[in-house]
């Protein structure tokens, strides 16, 4: 409902008689719309930040696993989960209590994907050349979902030879 109405217009309402629950329930689980958009995204971020893979791969000093972990993060064909990120960014820009979500779950990311390059260049310690390659791989994240959501572009075949790039660079 959020992707499709957005934020503002989505109430509480809706989204109790949408889900099958009583606004009352609703309002117990998750007191504003606010606490139903941090229940989305670390719902969202647990199943993209695959954890334990990254973590095995790491600990297995498994080059081949961490590329695969980077190369399937950014990868995503989620049109939905692609719009809804775009319009929580969006609220972020105007919601102080959802930039804090987002601002927590960008640092993250950036973390993981840090210490996925690190990896990489065989190392146990996040350096800075580990986070600027970490924060490039984010802007190209980030440029895709815009480019797919926004212009429908078919921007994979570019995104992969970007992505690999860097991954050729942290050797």
């Amino acid at each position: 409902m959020f992707v499709e109405n957005g934020f503002h217009a989505t109430g509480i309402a809706a989204i109790a008689k949408e889900s099958g629950v009583a606004v009352q329930q609703l309002y117990r689980d998750f007191p504003s719309k606010e606490d139903i958009i941090a229940a989305i995204v670390a719902a969202d971020c647990e199943r993209l930040a695959d954890q334990n893979t990254l973590n095995t791969a790491l600990t297995n000093r498994d080059r081949a696993g961490i590329i695969s972990w980077l190369v399937s993060t950014p990868c995503r064909k989620d049109e939905c989960g692609d719009r809804l990120f775009l319009e929580i960014a969006a609220e972020a820009t105007r919601n102080e209590r959802i930039r804090a979500i987002f601002l927590e779950v960008r640092a993250e990311a950036f973390e993981n994907i840090s210490r996925a390059f690190a990896g990489l260049m065989g190392s146990d310690v996040v350096e800075a050349e580990h986070r600027t390659l970490a924060q490039a791989f984010m802007i190209i994240s980030l440029g895709s979902v815009c480019a797919r959501t926004l212009h429908q572009e078919a921007v994979k075949p570019a995104s992969d030879k970007l992505i690999e790039c860097l991954i050729e660079g942290a050797k």
